[in-house]
């Protein structure tokens, strides 16, 4: 990943990141991004219950970008100028 756009991180994300790894990083992202906020207002309770959801959601938006939006990606990606695709 050379060139840093938008194109290329989702190409990254897409393509070079094995779906396994990919649904734990967003899983555990999702998670500390709302579950430790939320262990320090509401407790370890809250943070558990609000943190697996939203790992749980962010791991059903990769599937989603997996068989929704990266095949659009790619094919668009495959047909661009090789100036604009940054290859």
């Amino acid at each position: 990943m050379h060139n840093l756009t938008l194109i290329n991180l989702l190409d990254f994300i897409g393509h070079d990141v094995s779906p396994v790894s990919a649904v734990i990083a967003f899983f555990m992202l999702g998670y500390l991004l709302v579950g430790l906020p939320v262990h320090f207002r509401q407790g370890a309770a809250s943070r558990d219950v609000w943190g697996t959801a939203a790992g749980v959601t962010m791991a059903a938006l990769y599937g989603a970008f997996l068989v929704g939006v990266y095949p659009l990606v790619h094919h668009g990606l495959v047909h661009l100028p090789l100036a604009i695709a940054g290859h």
